[in-house]
């Protein structure tokens, strides 16, 4: 039987990797990346989605950003625990708030944003929950990843553009209330498509 792809993932980065021979044309050791450097990527996705659905009000201050800063950052450290999903919940949560609570219309490019910030959140913690942090990441296998994820995501900006233009005509006929559920179940259901496909 084939093994699960997560303990492929896990075996392929942790396994030691012989330091090429010199001399040996040819023999240089495939370019890795270090798992803390992928964590701080996780990190800036993150936060990043907290900020970009946060009220305008609440990032002109200091105290905001810092706490989404410290939610991305727990995110990073423990990718594997409940952080990541607190995280995308409080981003959703947020973007409601900024839309309902302070009245400003909700844009299909901000929940287009949203969503692909959280998929990237969310891949990304995936990846890294799979890797000990003193590993280091093959660059093959990240570069397959993001291919994966680069279609995703285009496929999702070219769906909205999409959307975008069928109901321009009757955008103010729909309601505010129906486009930020809408938006906030979309950056959701982005968010679970790696999920699903990380499980596969």
């Amino acid at each position: 039987m084939r093994p699960p792809a997560r303990s492929r993932w896990r075996r392929q980065a942790a396994r030691p990797r012989p330091p090429a021979a010199p001399g040996h044309g040819g023999g240089t050791a495939a370019p890795t990346l270090h798992s803390l450097a992928w964590r701080a990527l996780v990190w800036a996705a993150g936060t990043a989605a907290l900020l970009v659905a946060m009220p305008p009000d609440y990032r002109a201050g200091p105290v905001m950003p810092l706490l989404a800063a410290l939610l991305g950052l727990l995110t990073a450290a423990e990718p594997e625990g409940g952080w990541v999903l607190a995280a995308q919940a409080t981003a959703v949560a947020a973007w409601l708030l900024t839309t309902f609570g302070y009245g400003y219309a909700p844009s299909p490019a901000m929940g287009l944003l949203i969503g692909l910030l959280l998929y990237l959140h969310h891949g990304m913690a995936a990846v890294a929950a799979q890797i000990p942090p003193s590993a280091r990441i093959p660059v093959p296998i990240l570069v397959a990843w993001l291919a994966r994820t680069g279609a995703v995501s285009t496929a999702s900006a070219a769906l909205c553009l999409l959307l975008t233009v069928l109901t321009g005509a009757a955008g103010a006929a729909v309601p505010a209330a129906a486009a930020v559920v809408l938006g906030a179940a979309g950056a959701l259901a982005v968010a679970r498509v790696l999920r699903a496909a990380g499980r596969g």
